[in-house]
C-alpha cells in the first residue's frame, strides 16, 4: 500500500484545494487558537519554523487544553480524496499524562479531547490520530456523528505488530488519508513516519459536515503537557 501522490506545480493548485504551512511566520488568518486557561501558541524563529502549543498559563491544572485549528474547509465527499499530515513532537512532562490529537473534525472547541483520558468527543465528523492520558501509544479513529471506528496501536493490530509509542524526543509524522470508494463510503488510512499502521475500510460518510484541521493538547495532571508542530499540510481534490 502506497501513500496517495499529490500532483506538483500548477496542477496541484488547479486540482486540489488546501495548504502547506511550515510555520515560518504567524498566520492568524489560517489558524485560530482556542485555549481554556490562557494557553499559548508560540511561533519560534528557528530553523524550519515551528509552533509550540502549551495548554496552560502559569496556573497549570488538570484538563487545561489548547486547540490550533483552521476554518472548516474540508468535507468527506465522492471523488474527493483528502490528505492531512503533520510532523509533531512532545515529551511527556509526567510519564503518560499528555492528551494529544491531530486530524480533521468539525467544530473543534473545549472538550474536543474529553477530560480524564476519555479520548475524542463522542459525536463529530472527522478522522483523527490521538493519544490519551494514562496511555503511551497512538490510536486512530474516524467518525460520522456518533458512529465511530477506533483502532488502538497497542501491538495487537495486523498492520501494527509493534505498538506505536506516542511522543518522545524525536518528531513523528502523522498522516491520514480519506479515499472515497463510492458516493456513500470511503476507506481511511493512517500512517506514522511513512508506515501504514491502520486502515478503516468501507466507512459510511453520508451526513458528514465540513471539517477543520486541528492539533490539540490537554493536560492529564498538574503539568503543562506541551507539543511542538513542525509543519501541517492538508489537500483535498476540488469538487467537480
Amino acid at each position: 500500500m502506497k501513500m496517495l501522490e499529490l500532483p506538483s506545480g500548477p496542477s496541484l493548485r488547479r486540482l486540489y484545494a488546501g495548504f502547506f504551512d511550515d510555520f515560518v511566520c504567524e498566520n492568524t488568518t489560517l489558524w485560530t487558537t482556542t485555549a481554556t486557561d490562557s494557553g499559548t501558541s508560540t511561533h519560534t524563529a528557528q530553523r524550519d519554523g515551528v509552533v509550540a502549543l502549551a495548554p496552560s498559563d502559569g496556573t497549570v491544572a488538570d484538563n487545561d487544553e489548547i486547540y490550533f485549528l483552521t476554518p472548516e474547509i474540508f468535507l468527506f465527499a465522492a471523488n474527493s480524496p483528502l490528505i492531512v499530515e503533520a510532523r509533531i513532537q512532545f515529551t511527556e512532562a509526567n510519564t503518560d499524562d499528555a492528551n494529544v490529537l491531530f486530524g480533521v473534525l468539525d467544530a473543534p472547541a473545549a472538550n474536543t479531547i474529553l477530560d480524564d483520558g476519555a479520548g475524542p468527543k463522542a459525536s463529530y465528523s472527522g478522522a483523527v490520530m490521538f493519544k490519551v492520558d494514562g496511555g503511551t501509544t497512538w490510536s486512530c479513529e474516524n467518525s460520522i456523528s456518533t458512529t465511530q471506528k477506533t483502532t488502538d496501536l497497542d501491538g495487537t493490530q495486523p498492520l501494527s505488530s509493534d505498538s506505536k509509542t506516542a511522543g518522545g524526543s524525536s518528531f513523528q509524522t502523522l498522516r491520514i488519508e480519506s479515499r472515497p470508494i463510492s458516493s456513500t463510503k470511503h476507506d481511511v488510512f493512517y500512517w506514522i513516519d511513512g508506515a501504514l499502521v491502520a486502515k478503516h475500510k468501507d466507512q459510511v460518510y453520508t451526513s458528514a459536515t465540513e471539517m477543520s484541521v486541528c492539533v490539540g493538547a490537554k493536560n492529564g495532571g498538574s503539568n503543562n503537557e506541551s507539543i511542538v508542530v513542525d509543519y501541517v499540510f492538508a489537500y483535498q481534490k476540488r469538487a467537480a
